[in-house]
Parts: C-alpha cells; structure tokens; sequence
C-alpha cells in the first residue's frame, strides 16, 4: 500500500506540476505575438484550472494517505521536516486559489475582451501588463515553494 500511494504522490507531482512550469514560455511567447494573448490566456487558464489546482489537491490527499499508511508521528525528529512540507504546502494551495487563480480568470476576461471598434491598439492595455506581471510573479512565488517542498521530500533533513 506504501508503494501505491508513494507512486501516485510521485506521478502526481510530476503530472499537476510540471505542465505549470510551461506558463513561463506562454507568457513569453505571447509577449512576442501579443495578438495570441487570448488563446495563450485560455490554455493557461485550462491548465490551472483543470489540471494544476485539482491535482494540488490530490496531492494533498495522497501525501496524508502516506503519512497514515506509514503511521508517520510528525512530532518525531526524523519527520520534523514533513512539518515545514506541509505548511508550505498550504501556503501554495492558499495563495494558488485565492490569487493566482482569480488574477488568471481576470487576465482571460481581458484578453477576449476586443479594443473599441476602429482602434488599432499600440499594445497590451496596461491593465493587462499589470496582471500579467502580478502573475509571473505569483508564479515565480509558487515554483520557488515548490522546489522547498522537493527538496524537503527528497533530503529529508533531521533536525
């Protein structure tokens, strides 16, 4: 059973965070054909929404699953560290669901959202700039969390 749920945990990661390392790409690539904004802005946001944050979750669900399959006592110096795991673990859920996701869905609207008829807009409308600066930002904030957490998974420091 210890096997199974380590599989899935490890499959998981792989699988709900690994496609969300590509948004860096997207945004540069959109940068450079600003006329595929909304189409960049759609995948991204499927890709959060359907995949990234869903999956979040069962990685949560798998990582407890371990540590009662295991009988894991967090109190215990040898798993101290899955403490510090799992609060920045919450911190990426809170801040994934309660910033990243909203700014995602907002930079989607504005991006379908035409400019007036007859306008030939220079570029990106400022607010849109804004965003998606507060975006690369939050995922900068998220993968610089994520690499703590494999870190911790992987050298399970005693302490």
């Amino acid at each position: 059973m210890v096997q199974l749920f380590l599989v899935l945990h490890v499959l998981g990661a792989i699988f709900v965070f690994g496609p969300s390392m590509a948004f860096t790409f997207i945004a540069s690539e959109t940068r450079r054909m600003p006329g595929h904004g909304a189409f960049a802005a759609a995948v991204a946001d499927a890709i959060e929404r359907k995949l990234v944050l869903p999956g979040a979750i069962v990685q949560g669900i798998t990582g407890v699953c371990l540590i009662l399959v295991l009988g894991v006592d967090l109190t215990s110096p040898a798993w101290r560290w899955l403490i510090l795991g799992i609060a920045l673990y919450a911190i990426a859920i809170g801040f994934a669901f309660s910033v990243q996701a909203p700014a995602s869905a907002k930079m989607l609207e504005l991006a379908k959202t035409p400019p007036p008829a007859g306008v030939v807009p220079a570029g990106p409308p400022p607010e849109i700039l804004a965003l998606g600066k507060k975006l690369a930002r939050g995922g900068q904030f998220l993968t610089v969390l994520i690499v703590l957490i494999v870190i911790l998974m992987v050298t399970k420091p005693v302490g």
